[in-house]
């Protein structure tokens, strides 16, 4: 239950935060998320080291979050995803997209939608990590 009511203040406070690259894309999202839980700088790590969708593509391929989230302590899990795990999915060209679960629906940081939300069903594509800590 508390793990669920951080995350629920959590995306409060990314509610009305813009999308932009390298600042607060879904990548600096899902690690804002890790520091809030795990207590990591995962977000000091990474905001500010790339400015066009280019560099981030190649800094996403170079620095995956996955190597990240292992380093926090989470793990790939075979089960369906529950509040507080993480989303992973590949797309055709190598970047990998993140999304946080709350109560059956993924966050993530949108460049066209900012702070956006899905059903869960409409996420959960072939390939897609559930990641899970502890």
């Amino acid at each position: 239950m508390e793990e669920t009511l951080k995350l629920a203040r959590f995306l409060a406070t990314q509610k009305h935060t813009p999308f932009e690259i390298g600042v607060s894309d879904c990548n600096i999202f899902t690690a804002q998320w890790v520091d809030t839980v795990k207590n990591t700088k995962i977000t000091e790590d990474i905001q500010h080291k790339y400015g066009t969708l280019k560099e981030m593509l190649r800094f996403a391929k170079v620095k995956k979050i996955r190597k990240e989230l292992e380093k926090a302590g989470y793990s790939v899990v075979e089960d369906q995803p529950t509040t507080g795990d993480i989303l992973i999915r590949k797309d055709k060209t190598g970047f990998y997209h993140s999304a946080i679960v709350l109560h059956g629906f993924a966050y993530t940081m949108d460049k066209d939608k900012d702070l956006c939300k899905a059903h869960i069903h409409d996420v959960m594509l072939p390939g897609t990590q559930v990641w899970r800590t502890e």
